[in-house]
């Protein structure tokens, strides 16, 4: 029998790996993919990858309205839901982000959804479910945890949390990259930071739906690779040939300073710090992207023109330095972790 699975944030790095994992998988899956605008060029994107990808036009404020429209697409009930938000993104509240997890396990519990596998965040390994932390948008997903782990029992619906470390994919080309490298490079200094990337996020969230009993009730933090920064560095010009992309310090100071939950999750980071237990990990996915692979195949560094890489590393000036720092603000609050 065909499983349906609504992925939420399906045009997102976490969501549309998540599809791309279960389209590659041998499972029969009908795919529900929640979006805002099934007619903008992403959602497009993802109903032309295959006849099993539905798109359900949907927002997270109303999981009723959402679970109405995809009724409307399909008559099989909705077995499995992935679950991520990204509040930075979208501006909310930590207070917020939980009022709306919780509405949306609420709804699931109520159209009877049988297994839940959550996009949380590693705060700190196996210690991850009693440290709360002191970083808004990490503490808002502790509560989204305990939440879950207290109401699913009651409705016989299983669980599964995946906790991603740092997003290698905030280092794709553009702005936001320089300014999250360069706070990198300025508040961790020569501790390790883990790193995993959005596609082995999407590989163990569709091992999960595809072996529920081996998966349920367990929570993974993910990571494919730790490094410095100076290692870091080293291996993106050995990679690509060009110097890792940075900004100004002062930038990245203020966006530290300014924004108090990027400020509060790099001080986090130097102080506690992810714990992904890489080895363990590796040894069941062999093919864990680690930083260097994920420059020559996922980044898009390898693939731009030497020079057109180069004028994009230089693109700021002093000569602009209240719009660079507006920029900055910008791309910084659609940072996830």
């Amino acid at each position: 029998m065909t499983r349906a699975i609504l992925v939420v944030g399906a045009t997102g790095n976490q969501g549309g790996a998540v599809i791309d994992n279960l389209l590659q998988s041998e499972a029969s899956f009908t795919i529900l993919a929640v979006t805002r605008d099934p007619g903008s060029s992403a959602a497009q994107r993802l109903a032309h990858k295959s006849s099993e990808v539905k798109l359900i036009c949907g927002d997270l404020d109303d999981p009723f309205a959402l679970f109405k429209n995809t009724k409307a697409i399909v008559s099989e009930p909705v077995w499995g839901v992935y679950f991520v938000q990204n509040p930075l993104a979208s501006k909310q509240t930590p207070e917020q982000e939980v009022k709306q997890a919780r509405k949306f396990i609420d709804e699931c519990i109520h159209h009877k959804v049988r297994f839940f596998v959550y996009g949380s965040v590693d705060r700190g390994g196996d210690q991850s479910f009693n440290n709360r932390t002191p970083v808004p948008h990490f503490a808002s997903k502790y509560d989204i945890e305990h939440y879950l782990v207290e109401k699913a029992p009651l409705a016989n619906m299983d669980w599964t949390f995946l906790r991603p470390t740092g997003f290698m994919d905030n280092y794709k080309p553009g702005f936001q990259a320089k300014i999250f490298l360069t706070c990198w490079k300025i508040a961790i200094k020569d501790k390790p930071l883990q790193l995993i990337a959005a596609s082995d996020i999407g590989y163990f969230a569709a091992q999960a739906f595809m072996a529920p009993e081996r998966y349920k009730a367990q929570a993974i933090s993910l990571a494919g690779d730790e490094l410095t920064f100076n290692q870091a560095s080293k291996i993106f010009e050995k990679t690509t040939g060009q110097g890792i992309p940075l900004t100004f310090e002062i930038f990245a100071s203020l966006v530290l300073f300014f924004l108090k939950g990027i400020g509060l999750m790099f001080k986090w980071m130097q102080d506690e710090g992810f714990n992904a237990n890489v080895q363990e990990l590796r040894s069941s996915h062999p093919h864990l992207v680690k930083f260097e692979t994920y420059l020559e195949t996922q980044s898009g560094y390898v693939s731009r023109k030497q020079g057109n890489i180069a004028d994009h590393i230089n693109t700021i000036s002093f000569g602009n330095l209240s719009k660079n720092f507006q920029d900055a603000i910008t791309v910084t609050r659609s940072i996830g972790i």
